[in-house]
């Protein structure tokens, strides 16, 4: 496999990538396909809800490799973790999906929990039973490099709250996606009353709702805000655009920081990938087209793609190193299966709250 990847890296991956990577945020809203009427015989049928400029130039590799089509499902920007895995549940009877690419953990536990998911072949990864993660990424306080003092770029979630901050923070959507895994992890980690109190004080200090974690880098990038809560990926495609966007850590941390003090701690999120259960329809060879295709993901060259791209900032193992342009922060990955049983309730009060006058 590296000897057909290295080969392809120059002439597929990395050529496609550098067109695609920097058209990442506006591609966003022109995702896969969504109907899946018509599946031929030989192919892998995808769920993904990663970016297009990720996954495209990686499926490209791996049919040209194999002669495996891989026919891909997506979803829009605001919605597409939240209305895949809807999807998924709806279709438990009737799988069309062979693999659910996620780009966060706890979609996936839920499938999990209900037997949407079968388990993750022992030769991958004896120890994620369930769901196998690829790589990582973190969650970002972004914010407009032009407009804030190295001293007032926000390193932690309280700074968020600064008067001088007041109209000028975003966040996507807390329904779907990332920031809905993002808020139940904060409600987990520090309580109901803290987590109402840091929401409260958000809407108090007029920060805005966007339809996706791309749209609060491109209000920033514009000078319609000048900071926001978003995903290290969406940072990186702004950077490939020549944006002015910067990112700092401290989205683990409520705290306002003090003069002097480091950022605070990166809250980790890995993509996911999970293999679809189909209950009574036995196909040995189907199996083994996913499991080489998740094999392909996994390999060393692939995972150095995720980071190259700015799509990770570290792979899933130390193998593959880090991005070189990744500052060396602290880090905190949550209790995601805890988490997954609170997202309904983060999401219910944070609805409650910006509902309010």
């Amino acid at each position: 496999m590296s000897g057909f990847v290295g080969r392809l890296l120059v002439g597929v991956l990395v050529g496609v990538l550098s067109g695609m990577f920097a058209l990442g945020l506006a591609a966003c809203d022109s995702k896969s396909e969504s109907s899946i009427d018509r599946v031929p015989n030989g192919s892998i049928v995808l769920y993904v809800s990663a970016d297009d400029a990720l996954f495209r130039p990686v499926i490209k590799s791996f049919e040209e490799k194999t002669g495996t089509k891989v026919q891909i499902v997506g979803d829009t920007e605001a919605t597409k973790t939240f209305g895949l895995v809807r999807r998924l549940l709806d279709e438990r009877d009737k799988p069309k999906a062979d693999l659910f690419w996620c780009s966060e953990p706890i979609g996936v536990i839920r499938l999990a929990d209900t037997g949407v998911l079968r388990q993750v072949p022992a030769s991958l990864d004896p120890t994620k039973p369930l769901w196998l993660p690829l790589a990582y990424r973190a969650r970002v306080i972004a914010f407009h490099t032009g407009r804030l003092s190295a001293d007032a770029e926000p390193r932690r979630l309280g700074d968020l709250l600064k008067p001088e901050l007041k109209g000028k923070v975003g966040l996507a959507r807390p329904q779907f996606g990332t920031t809905r895994t993002h808020m139940a992890a904060l409600l987990t980690e520090f309580g109901e009353q803290r987590f109402e109190a840091f929401v409260r004080a958000l809407k108090a200090n007029g920060a805005r709702v966007y339809d996706g974690n791309s749209m609060v880098v491109q209000a920033i990038a514009q000078g319609e805000i000048s900071a926001g809560l978003t995903d290290s990926d969406d940072v990186e495609a702004g950077k490939a655009e020549k944006w002015p966007v910067g990112s700092r850590g401290g989205t683990a941390d409520l705290e306002t920081s003090q003069p002097g003090q480091p950022d605070g701690a990166m809250l980790i999120m890995p993509h996911v990938l999970g293999f679809v259960a189909h209950p009574g329809d036995a196909d040995a060879a189907r199996d083994a087209r996913v499991d080489e295709f998740a094999a392909f993901l996994l390999s060393d060259d692939v995972q150095q793609l995720f980071i190259s791209s700015g799509a990770a900032i570290r792979g899933r193992h130390p193998g593959v190193a880090t991005a070189a342009t990744t500052p060396q922060r602290p880090e905190t990955s949550p209790d995601y299966r805890a988490g997954a049983e609170n997202e309904a309730k983060a999401v219910a009060l944070f609805e409650r709250i910006w509902s309010q006058p």
